[in-house]
């Protein structure tokens, strides 16, 4: 008999920070560990918003460290872009993880009631 993992109560959402660094800003951004962050893992639509939204703020290649939907670090960006990034970002990736998070509890719902419809008829 397989155990069914309790749905999360509350999203992980990606943890996104704008912090000065020097006369710049920078915006770090990281998944936190939970199933419904699997969502960000090799997510080829994010990964072109994330560059598309790069490209439109025109950020220089040379200020990105990492940029991917799981984690990411930009510099030395002025501080209106970094908010303006910080802003898209959260949008984007708290939205994507908050309805992983909806489709993972309706699955748990009805898996939960099967196994309550299964033992009613035993």
């Amino acid at each position: 008999m397989s155990q069914v993992q309790a749905p999360p109560s509350e999203a992980s959402l990606p943890k996104i920070e704008v912090s000065k660094d020097g006369k710049y800003f920078r915006v770090d951004w990281d998944y936190q560990e939970a199933p419904e962050s699997r969502v960000l893992f090799d997510n080829q639509f994010l990964d072109g918003y994330i560059w598309g939204v790069i490209s439109t703020l025109r950020i220089a290649e040379k200020c990105i460290s990492c940029a991917t939907p799981r984690t990411g670090t930009i510099k030395r960006l002025e501080q209106d872009v970094a908010l303006r990034l910080a802003d898209l970002l959260t949008q984007a990736l708290h939205s994507t993880v908050a309805k992983e998070t909806s489709r993972i509890k309706h699955k748990a719902r009805g898996i939960h009631a099967r196994h309550s419809d299964e033992r009613s008829a035993l």
